[in-house]
């Protein structure tokens, strides 16, 4: 039977997407512009999902979602905000809203997160991945990586924590995903969460759960992801931006296996099996506090670190080629050619972004060659030379972190114009945690104004 999902977008065009996106899908859905429309269409029919945007004509967004709530405190309700727009979202959680997306988003994130809130009426993976994605596998020829590899599953094995660290864009999940999949517990849940990502004032509800009543809003009890993986793994994605205090509390389930959910006085075992990583430097992050030592070394019983793209040349070709096929034959075009200076460019640019940053230029190179892939098309600006005199002087990796670091630079100055000054969009741009920006921020001197946040 088809699930059914109410749609309340005021913007129409966006609306009439969203609408038919929803129905390839598989979904039946209707849509409107007014939450007043919406409520009406409420009293008629049942839904699996309601999905709204924040900003709406007459009635706001949050407005809809409590009067919603007063008739149906069971139906899943995702709302959408716009960038710079945490403390709408965290009322919103408040207010009995499952969970938040904000704009833009990708169609697949989207309709992941409207899947999971569906079958499991919780947040399950916070950056919605889909499983079946031709990035939910590991594809390397590096003998690093296939040593990686080698010790990742022995150590799967057993139920000891893992700790991941490498540069954002290497794998740090897909690792995680990998050592899951062959562990005992690879038929149970996999849950991710990104503890940068996920505002401070939710996280503690996320890991452990709340009762209804245990705040305004909390109109139904909600398993935490501790509790409903508990037979399987969890993977705490940028742990060093996670609260200190939150630390404490985390550290103290996992010690005693046993929460208390938000509200409740009831002590609940688990088990799960925890993976976490970060790309901080962690002799810095224990040093200022972020990271408290007995939680790290905690979670650090088995450490692994994943090298960045630009020590690994062999993955660097095979990785292109790959990208190169897939999105040569999900768009429906022929294989392409790659000129020679596009090879070029590809082995002396430091990729600062990892495989990530690999992925997103062979994609929009994909889109705009034609027959042929130029240096224009992976829309790279090395910002080095790295052909000129001066550099010969310079040792390997000097060269390489002085590019990198030119690179960066350069990279955050385009995220923050496009941002308009605003550090939290230009951080989700980039990829990165809005604490590693700052830093980047203060060690760079990119001082560029912030623009003020508005849904």
């Amino acid at each position: 039977m088809k699930k059914r999902v109410l749609l309340v977008e005021d913007a129409d065009t966006l609306r009439e997407v969203l609408h038919s996106l929803l129905e390839q899908r598989g979904y039946l859905v209707e849509s409107y512009p007014l939450a007043e429309q919406a409520l009406t269409a409420l009293k008629n029919n049942k839904f699996s999902c309601v999905l709204s945007d924040f900003r709406l004509p007459e009635m706001s967004g949050l407005e809809f979602l409590e009067q919603f709530r007063k008739s149906d405190s069971e139906t899943p309700f995702l709302i959408m905000t716009a960038y710079g727009s945490i403390e709408i979202a965290v009322e919103a959680m408040k207010l009995g809203a499952n969970d938040f997306i904000t704009k833009p988003f990708e169609p697949e994130f989207l309709c992941n997160t409207i899947k999971q809130l569906i079958s499991f009426n919780r947040i399950v993976d916070r950056r919605g991945a889909d499983e079946s994605s031709h990035q939910k596998k590991l594809i390397t020829k590096d003998p690093q990586i296939l040593n990686l590899l080698s010790q990742v599953e022995r150590a799967a094995g057993f139920d000891s924590t893992l700790f991941i660290t490498g540069e954002s864009g290497t794998g740090k999940e897909l690792l995680a995903r990998y050592a899951h999949n062959h562990s005992t517990r690879k038929d149970k849940p996999f849950v991710a969460m990104n503890c940068a990502a996920m505002p401070k004032e939710l996280l503690e509800s996320e890991f452990f759960g709340h009762e209804a009543g245990a705040f305004t809003g909390a109109t139904q009890r909600r398993i935490g992801i501790l509790e409903y993986a508990s037979e399987g793994t969890v993977f705490l994605d940028e742990v060093g931006d996670m609260d200190p205090l939150l630390q404490v509390k985390l550290l103290r389930a996992l010690q005693e296996q046993e929460i208390v959910r938000v509200g409740g006085s009831e002590r609940i075992k688990i088990s799960p099996r925890i993976i976490a990583a970060t790309n901080a430097n962690i002799e810095e992050a224990l040093k200022s506090g972020a990271l408290r030592e007995d939680f790290y070394y905690r979670l650090a019983v088995i450490s692994f670190n994943i090298p960045p793209l630009r020590e690994r040349p062999k993955d660097l070709k095979y990785l292109f080629n790959y990208f190169l096929d897939y999105y040569a034959s999900k768009t429906g075009k022929s294989k392409f050619a790659v000129s020679r200076e596009t090879l070029s460019l590809l082995q002396r640019y430091p990729w600062p972004g990892n495989i990530r940053e690999l992925e997103n230029c062979v994609e929009r190179a994909v889109v705009l060659a034609k027959e042929t892939i130029q240096p224009e098309h992976l829309g790279l600006n090395p910002g080095i030379n790295l052909e000129v005199l001066e550099d010969f002087k310079s040792t390997l990796p000097q060269i390489v972190e002085r590019a990198t670091r030119q690179t960066e630079m350069e990279a955050i100055e385009r995220a923050l114009i496009r941002s308009d000054g605003n550090k939290t969009r230009a951080a989700k741009m980039l990829g990165v945690s809005y604490k590693t920006l700052l830093n980047k921020v203060k060690d760079y001197k990119l001082n560029k104004p912030e623009a003020s946040s508005s849904a």
